[in-house]
């Protein structure tokens, strides 16, 4: 509209997700933001970076979406690249005519930059990451629209957690996940999004989770702009959202509905109410005792998520479990298997199965499974810690695959 100056989002709907009515609804999208590919030059280089590190169907970007903006930005003379943090996206695009327009790469192959973030919070000591990063022209984030059990819901911004190659997005647990997010935004802010909401995942991911049909493509030249749309669009108030509150005290964009322009199809017509994460904090049943009052509400939400994976394995296990959770001077009574959890009770990481991170990873869960007796596979053992009475050498296993380390 003339005259409005308030951050743009665009969105539309696919009638059907084939690759010719995803390239319409894409341009359209583009159209609506006035065309901010017109901003690439020729012999620019052009990043796409999607949301496609796991083979499940429909748990990754659309290869359409990436398909429709990589040729736009080839016709511009540009050279572009496809990348993710891990091998998996090559699998995923073999074959995919997206080749013809861009080069399909993993940034666990390209060297690394060792870079300081300006007024990172939580990043806040020099870190590395993949030489597109740092030296591209234009970058566009193509993430997918999903709930997350620990932040609430992913798309834009959280997407560039896969900026860090390898195993090395662990740091950003340890460092804490919602400023860690604010943070690789405030480090490659991004050109352009084109969310990929024609799919989308709702549950309990990312320990589980299933893939939904929605049909929406959300696009904006401000990450904190379209992730706030598209949470208002699946049910969820922006306000729920700490990264997002974070980035907009940052001044990386507005959470506010009032201070964007929504393009296109109305919020009202595209919305639909996302089945989130388990939030339920009660134990299974007897002998499951929870001390987790003064817990973060990401370490807490992550709990409820665990508590809800293993319901069966937890009602099943015979003995008394202790599952402590948040900043204690002391533990409370500690009966039967003992499970610490979160970076605040690192200084009584002998006490039991500790699980560091604010908040662990999905993969951790293995701690708890490992607490009740469990078998665990040697690459599972990695992701926790033991009392050094009980510790195993775990120096010859393997790790796990880089998209199980979610």
């Amino acid at each position: 509209m003339a005259g409005d100056h308030r951050t743009a989002v665009a969105l539309t709907k696919a009638s059907a997700f084939t690759t010719a009515e995803v390239d319409r609804a894409v341009d359209e999208a583009l159209h609506l933001l006035g065309d901010p590919l017109r901003d690439v030059g020729k012999g620019d280089r052009v990043v796409i970076k999607p949301n496609m590190f796991q083979r499940t169907p429909g748990f990754c970007t659309s290869p359409d979406i990436l398909l429709a903006v990589a040729k736009r930005a080839s016709a511009r003379g540009a050279e572009v690249f496809v990348a993710e943090r891990t091998h998996v996206l090559k699998h995923i695009l073999e074959g995919s005519p997206v080749h013809r327009h861009a080069q399909v790469v993993s940034f666990d192959d390209r060297p690394l930059r060792v870079v300081q973030i300006p007024g990172a919070t939580s990043l806040r000591v020099p870190i590395a990451v993949p030489d597109l990063v740092t030296d591209c022209d234009f970058f566009i984030g193509a993430p997918h629209l999903r709930t997350h059990s620990s932040v609430v819901l992913t798309a834009a911004m959280k997407n560039l957690v896969g900026l860090l190659p390898g195993f090395t997005t662990r740091v950003v647990h340890m460092a804490g996940v919602e400023e860690s997010i604010v943070d690789l935004n405030q480090l490659r802010p991004q050109h352009l999004v084109v969310c990929d909401a024609l799919t989308v995942i709702e549950g309990n991911y990312p320990m589980a989770g299933t893939s939904r049909p929605v049909g929406v493509i959300a696009a904006s030249r401000n990450a904190v702009a379209l992730d706030a749309v598209l949470a208002t669009v699946a049910g969820v108030q922006p306000r729920e959202l700490a990264y997002l509150l974070d980035a907009e005290r940052r001044g990386l964009g507005p959470a506010t509905l009032a201070d964007i322009a929504v393009r296109g199809v109305r919020v009202e017509d595209a919305a639909f109410p996302i089945r989130r994460a388990p939030v339920n904090l009660i134990p299974p049943r007897e002998g499951i005792h929870l001390y987790a009052d003064t817990a973060c509400a990401d370490c807490r939400r992550w709990l409820a998520a665990a508590l809800h994976k293993l319901r069966a394995e937890l009602l099943a296990f015979p003995g008394e479990l202790t599952i402590v959770a948040g900043p204690l001077a002391t533990l409370p009574e500690l009966r039967g298997a003992v499970v610490l959890v979160g970076n605040a009770l690192y200084e009584h990481r002998e006490a039991g199965v500790y699980l560091e991170g604010c908040p662990p990873r999905a993969i951790q869960t293995a701690g708890l499974r490992h607490a009740m007796g469990l078998p665990v596979t040697e690459q599972e053992r990695t992701q926790f810690r033991v009392p050094a009475r009980g510790a195993v050498d775990i120096t010859r296993s393997a790790w796990p695959a880089p998209e199980e380390l979610v």
